[in-house]
């Protein structure tokens, strides 16, 4: 064993330290390393595991995959001897340990990456869901309190360490696949069996099982890497409601203010009358008819009516250009994203112009 130590060279070093993956999210750089001496390091995931012909040391001992690792490979060792002592020695096979100790290092190291995109995945939608929950004031600390909107950074504060959890996550998974898909063209990876030749068929033999090995592995990360990229996609959608949502309440406070304005504006209209009526000066109309007054508050009531009936016209007006833009818009996206079909529709369709009756018929057909 101290002799597989001995073989690393200087640089090699490097890759047996994970102090550094300490203090992020993901763990240190991935790779699969065979040196000429015979020793092959393999680094996947929070581990180290450094293969030799007939031992293997795995760093970090203290994180669970290594532990898992060192499990699985005892109970190999272990079924392999009780084969061997209950075999004649005639019927031994050939037992690779070099490529036992490459399979449990990938299998523990595959697993890690699996069950930390699903807790990952948990997070997430429990602080989706949270933050939804506050947004429509489903919670008693809602966003949405005694009928007013409570809008701060305390909602979205706990949404960026997910993000960049599942940014590293993410180029640490990638990294780990472009190992594999590496060390998937390189030959002779895995170091030979203590006291084993392998003949030219059977050292083809034994680099198809590896590339077997490497290839369903970074399968399994490739899947990860899939579903770390639907997280993501989830997460901006998400992203987007809530935006919609704060839009939609940005823009009926400005409707709110909008109409205070107005009415206020209005109650102006109707107190500047009042006003040059009530001052304390002579103006001939102290000792007119009762009719006259109430044709004044007629004619100010009725000022008033039509100063919000013009100003709320044209603020339903904009809205309906607005819309109509929006729809306009819509139509274009959809047209972009469906020219096939259109082609399909406007060939069913007879005559040099298509009316919107005719063009939803063949649509819906």
């Amino acid at each position: 064993a101290a002799g597989l130590l001995a073989t690393l060279r200087p640089r090699d070093w490097a890759l047996l330290e994970h102090a550094s993956s300490r203090a992020s999210f993901a763990s240190a750089p991935s790779a699969l390393v065979r040196r000429a001496n015979g020793a092959m390091v393999v680094r996947m995931g929070p581990t180290t595991t450094l293969v030799g012909p007939k031992c293997a040391y795995v760093f970090e001992p203290a994180t669970r995959v290594a532990k898992n690792i060192v499990d699985t490979l005892r109970t190999w060792v272990g079924e392999r001897d009780a084969a061997e002592g209950s075999a004649g020695a005639e019927a031994r096979t050939v037992k690779d340990f070099p490529l036992a100790a490459l399979e449990c290092a990938l299998e523990a190291s595959s697993r890690y990456f699996e069950e930390k995109i699903f807790r990952l995945r948990r997070l997430a939608r429990h602080c989706v869901d949270d933050i939804s929950s506050d947004l429509r004031g489903d919670g008693k600390s809602g966003i949405v309190t005694g009928g007013s909107l409570n809008y701060n950074a305390a909602q979205w504060q706990k949404l960026p360490p997910i993000r960049r959890a599942i940014k590293e996550f993410e180029q640490d998974a990638r990294e780990a696949s472009e190992a594999l898909n590496a060390a998937m063209t390189t030959t002779n990876l895995v170091p030979t069996p203590m006291d084993v030749v392998f003949d030219e068929k059977a050292a083809e033999e034994r680099n198809d099982a590896v590339t077997d090995v490497l290839a369903s592995h970074a399968r399994r990360l490739a899947a990860v890497g899939g579903l770390v990229r639907e997280l993501s996609a989830d997460l901006d959608s998400a992203r987007e409601l809530w935006e919609l949502q704060l839009d939609g309440d940005r823009n009926r406070t400005v409707q709110m203010n909008f109409r205070a304005t107005v009415f206020a504006l209005s109650a102006a209209v109707a107190a500047v009358p009042a006003g040059l009526g009530g001052m304390n000066m002579p103006h001939g109309l102290e000792t007119a008819p009762i009719g006259v007054f109430w044709s004044v508050a007629g004619g100010i009531l009725i000022g008033s009516t039509a100063v919000w009936y013009a100003f709320m016209r044209r603020f339903r007006k904009a809205g309906e250009l607005t819309s109509a833009r929006a729809g306009e818009l819509a139509s274009m996206q959809y047209i972009l994203g469906n020219l096939d079909s259109l082609d399909n529709a406007f060939s069913g369709v007879d005559g040099s112009s298509v009316t919107r009756e005719a063009l939803r018929d063949v649509m819906r057909t």
